[in-house]
């Protein structure tokens, strides 16, 4: 049972470094998935550790997609910046 709710709990804490762009999506597959949630002029809510199942893993895989974008355009851009610093062949 604790194993449910600490990978629950790293999923929310996973949510907070999403972009806006990315948590748009987020609550759009919670929607189309027919998550509960709650709106108001602060934002959109809904409790983590009653979401069904096939709903966590909806997002959970959605988060993971986000991360693995995240690290590959970090290492994209590595990349490129440290091919504009090679001094140039004539």
């Amino acid at each position: 049972m604790d194993d449910f709710y600490e990978k629950r709990k790293q999923l929310f804490k996973d949510i907070s470094f999403l972009s806006k762009a990315e948590l748009e999506e987020l609550f759009r597959i919670l929607r189309n998935e027919g998550g509960e949630y709650s709106e108001n002029s602060n934002g959109i809510f809904f409790d983590v550790s009653t979401l069904p199942d096939s709903i966590y893993l909806a997002l959970s895989n959605f988060i993971k997609f986000c991360k693995t974008n995240t690290r590959e355009l970090e290492e994209r851009n590595k990349l490129i910046s440290a091919m504009s610093n090679e001094p140039k062949v004539s």
